[in-house]
Order: structure tokens, then C-alpha cells, then sequence
């Protein structure tokens, strides 16, 4: 019996060993199975989170704001609806890599962050453009500043200096507490002003006087840095020839001009705004071409300020506006071949004879000190006034006070002074050969052509006549009001870059005209 009690117990004991083992076991085997979970579900976790980062996903988050070291380009994606999704896109800028790839190659591969798609526009272009990564040209040898309104700073945040929103004007604007890039510049390029400080670049503005990333290059480049800028923001900037030089962008006759050669801007740019009478026979067929000068803008104030002298005295017969001549060298040089001084002589001999007792004015033809003048005939003397080079107030005086404007030159782009002159209401008497200006000749309604010497006594004749009765049949004004100034000009020149470059430029809000300015 104690034998049988003693093998049952034993029996009983094996037994729950093996219980306990095979619960162990099975514990082991559950822990194992945990740990095998846990290993394969943390990548997943990962592979998740990257997915939930790609484009696709945030193209329908619609509401990411990018960091300011983000640039912008475009993609398009397959919506789950099978429709095209165009959006923009973000492009990490110059920020380094954590899986030893270079940029490029990183962003190549992920096309990172998706900010919110273009839903609806309110700018009245009807392709908006897609925005691209900023680069500043590596040539530039002054530093970036900004405009903060009477002062500069290297940019807007120090424009106050401590003294808060009262310092933070021009290109910024007080913000949030702080001074910040104007939201008005948003439509350019960050280096938009630093390209217009030189010569060649002039900017350019809509009606709201709000600037548009159009910039007109509007005489031949003074040196290599503005051609290699040309080339650097051609595909970030419009860019479009404007002849407002000289005979630009053809060859100039002034022998104190630098030579270039005229193919070499015909064919530049894609778009050109011209004073040629035959333009298809010197452009290329793919560049646009439109007629309009610099003087078809900006005639505000010489139509308020005719209209408030228009009941003035008439003093002098004539105004001639001779540019900053060079008085030293006796009227002989750049701008005196430019306004065709040489030939003013001649005339004056005719003008000043008793036949006609011609009365004038001079403007520029005196040195700044006032103490030189360049010689004119004799004949002329106590009938000529000659003045040393006066601002727009000044000239608009004399013009107000004169039957008729002088208009001798042929190498002038673009003669401010004719549509200034029409607009007091003023006809002209005008080269025929002139470059630019011949569109604002209607003879007898504008005034008198004269071709050179040969015919123009009779013209002279003609507009004297017209001018010095009661009356006079010019009515210059009239045609000024109905094709030039900003009201008329301006709506064209928007319609023409609208309809050929509007893919490329994200209008300010509003656009309705564009206006060259600063020159």
C-alpha cells in the first residue's frame, strides 16, 4: 500500500512538472510572439508616418504653411476620383539630407510638403503661374537692402531700429508686431529692385501703383553684368524691350554712342514695345511687337497744369527742350546730336529773319551756373531766350506761355516733350524723319512735318499763321486725351502682356492697366 501511495505521488508530481513546464513553455512562446509583433508592427508605424507625409496626402490636407525656406514648384497627382489634382508644391531649399542623398537627389525622390491647392483665384490672369525656387544672381557686388520708406536696412526686421511701426515703410510693412516684406511685393522677384537700380531696368507698376514682375529693358546694356543678369532672371522675369533710347534697338547714327549691333536685341527678348513704323521688317516673327513709347504714359500733371494756364499769355512763338546738353563744348556732343542742335542753328537763321521775327525759347542751352550759352545766330538776339537745363515746374511754364513746340531731332525714342505739349494743349512743329513721335503727328489737327531745310520755310509759315490769330484750328488736346496718357496707354499695354506672357505672371489683385515708371 505505501508503495502504491508513494508511485501515485510521484506520478501526480511528474505530472504537474510537466504541467508547469508546458506552461512555461507556452508563456515563452507568447512572449516570443509579443516581441515578434512589436518588431514587425514599429516599421509599420514608421511606414505609415512617411506615407502620411507624401504629397498625395497633404494635396488633400489643403492646409500646410510652408517655412520660409521653402521654395515652390508644381506637380500634378491622380485624385482617387481619376481626376487630375494641380497644386503647388514645396521644394526643401538648400537643407541638408538625413540619408546621406544630396538635395537634388532628395528632392527628386520625395517631393516634400504640399501646401494648399489653387481652389479659386481672384487675380484676373487666367492662368495663374507656377512659382519657382529664387536664386540672387552671384555677381552681385553690393548687398541686399530694402527700401524701409526715408531710410535702407539689410532688410525689413532691422528697419525700425526701436522705433516700431513708424520706421517700417517702402518695400515693408508692420505686421504681427513686426516688420515684415510688404504683401504688395508678393507678386515679384525678392531681387526685383536691386536688377531696376541700373540704367538698362526699368520697373514697372499697375494702376494701384503696385509693382508686377514686368521689367522693360529700355536702351543697350552698359556692361557685361546687366547682360549676365538678363540671362540669370529670364525665366523668373518678363523681361521686354521698349524703345526709349536713342534708336534703340536698332544701330544709333550718333557718332558718340556705343556701337552694338541690332540683331543682337531684336532677337533678345520676347516681346518689344516699338516706334517703327515697318517693325515686321526688323523683328523676328516670334517676337510680339506693340506701338508704344514711354511718352504715351505719365501726362497727368501736363494736363492739369495746361488747364490751369490754359488762358495764360502767349509770349514767345516756340519752346525747343535741348536734354542736358554740353554747354562747354558749345553745344556739340551726345545729347546735342540727339536733339539735332545743328540743325536749330540753321533754323534759327530763317526763324529769327525779318521775314518771319520768330520769338523763342531755348531750354538747356545755357551751362548750370547760368554763366555760358551755346552760340545762335546773331540775328536772333533780344528774340531767343536761352535757359540753363530746368525742371518739369519750370519747362511747363514756358511751354504754357508758347504758341508752339519745336521738334527738330530725328534720333529720339521717345520725345516726352510732344505729348507733354499736346496735353497743355500745344501743337508741334516736327521733324518727319524723327524716330519716335511721328504716331502723335496728325498735320493740321497736331500741328505742321517738315522734312529739312527744303520745305521748311512753308511749314514754318503754315504754323505761324495758324497760331499767332485769335484763334487756332490745332486741336492737339483732343487727340492726346483720346490715345494717350495712363487712361488709355495703360489698359493696352496690360491686354498685350496679358494675352501673350499671361501664363508667366501672377497680376496683383485688381489689374486693369501697367504703367512704365522711374524713367
Amino acid at each position: 500500500i505505501v508503495s502504491c501511495i508513494a508511485w501515485y505521488d510521484n506520478m501526480a508530481l511528474a505530472r504537474n512538472q510537466r504541467q508547469n513546464n508546458l506552461r512555461f513553455s507556452q508563456q515563452g512562446l507568447i512572449f516570443l510572439l509579443l516581441i515578434t509583433a512589436s518588431l514587425l508592427t514599429i516599421p509599420s508605424f514608421v511606414l505609415v508616418g512617411r506615407l502620411t507625409n507624401s504629397p498625395a496626402n497633404h494635396a488633400l490636407e489643403l492646409a500646410i504653411d510652408l517655412p520660409s525656406n521653402v521654395g515652390r514648384s508644381s506637380i500634378e497627382l491622380s485624385h482617387p476620383d481619376k481626376q487630375k489634382l494641380s497644386f503647388r508644391t514645396a521644394k526643401i531649399i538648400d537643407l541638408p539630407s538625413n540619408d546621406g542623398r544630396s538635395n537634388e537627389e532628395s528632392n527628386q525622390r520625395q517631393k516634400t510638403l504640399s501646401p494648399r491647392p489653387i481652389k479659386s483665384a481672384k487675380t484676373n490672369n487666367a492662368k495663374l503661374p507656377l512659382p519657382k525656387q529664387f536664386k540672387s544672381y552671384p555677381g552681385f557686388t553690393t548687398e541686399r537692402s530694402v527700401v524701409c520708406g526715408g531710410h535702407k536696412a539689410k532688410s525689413c526686421d532691422r528697419c525700425p531700429h526701436g522705433n516700431g511701426a513708424s520706421w517700417c515703410n517702402g518695400e515693408c510693412e508692420w505686421r504681427d508686431n513686426a516688420c515684415v516684406r510688404s504683401s504688395k511685393l508678393d507678386h515679384i522677384h525678392p531681387d526685383y529692385f536691386r536688377i531696376t537700380e541700373r540704367y538698362a531696368f526699368q520697373p514697372v507698376m499697375n494702376q494701384n501703383r503696385e509693382y508686377v514682375n514686368v521689367i522693360l529693358v529700355r536702351s543697350p546694356y552698359r556692361d557685361e553684368d546687366d547682360e549676365h543678369l538678363y540671362n540669370f532672371y529670364k525665366d523668373d522675369i518678363l523681361f521686354l524691350g521698349i524703345s526709349s533710347y536713342e534708336s534703340f534697338p536698332l544701330k544709333s547714327p550718333n557718332p558718340y554712342s556705343h556701337k552694338y549691333d541690332s540683331e543682337y536685341y531684336l532677337n533678345m527678348f520676347p516681346g518689344f514695345l516699338h516706334n517703327m513704323k515697318e517693325p515686321d521688317s526688323y523683328f523676328p516673327t516670334d517676337v510680339r511687337t506693340i506701338l508704344m513709347s514711354q511718352s504715351d504714359f505719365s501726362l497727368n500733371e501736363a494736363t492739369a497744369f495746361g488747364q490751369k494756364h490754359a488762358h495764360d499769355e502767349k509770349i514767345y512763338d516756340f519752346v525747343y527742350s535741348g536734354g542736358d546738353q554740353d554747354v562747354e563744348q558749345d553745344c556739340v556732343g551726345w545729347a546735342s546730336y540727339n536733339k539735332n542742335f545743328s540743325f536749330v542753328r540753321q533754323a534759327l537763321e530763317v526763324m529769327c529773319s525779318p521775314e518771319f521775327n520768330v520769338t523763342g525759347v531755348l531750354v538747356a542751352s545755357k551751362n548750370k551756373a547760368g554763366t555760358k550759352a551755346c552760340t545762335i545766330p546773331a540775328a536772333c538776339e533780344g528774340k531767343v531766350v536761352q535757359t540753363t537745363f530746368l525742371d518739369q515746374g519750370k519747362f511747363f511754364g514756358y511751354l504754357a506761355k508758347s504758341r508752339w513746340a519745336f521738334l527738330p531731332q530725328i534720333c529720339d525714342a521717345s520725345p516726352r516733350v510732344s505729348t507733354q505739349a499736346l496735353s497743355m494743349n500745344i501743337p508741334l512743329l516736327m521733324n518727319r524723319n524723327i524716330m519716335g513721335g511721328w504716331k502723335y503727328m496728325v498735320e493740321g489737327e497736331t500741328g505742321e512735318f517738315f522734312h529739312d531745310m527744303s520745305d521748311f520755310k512753308e511749314s514754318l509759315r503754315k504754323i505761324l499763321d495758324n497760331t499767332r490769330g485769335e484763334s487756332s484750328p490745332y486741336k492737339p488736346l483732343e487727340l492726346a486725351k483720346k490715345k494717350y496718357g495712363n487712361v488709355n496707354s495703360g489698359p493696352r499695354l496690360f491686354q498685350f502682356v496679358k494675352k501673350n506672357w499671361g501664363d508667366r505672371i501672377r497680376f496683383p489683385d485688381g489689374t486693369a492697366s501697367l504703367i512704365p515708371t522711374g524713367a
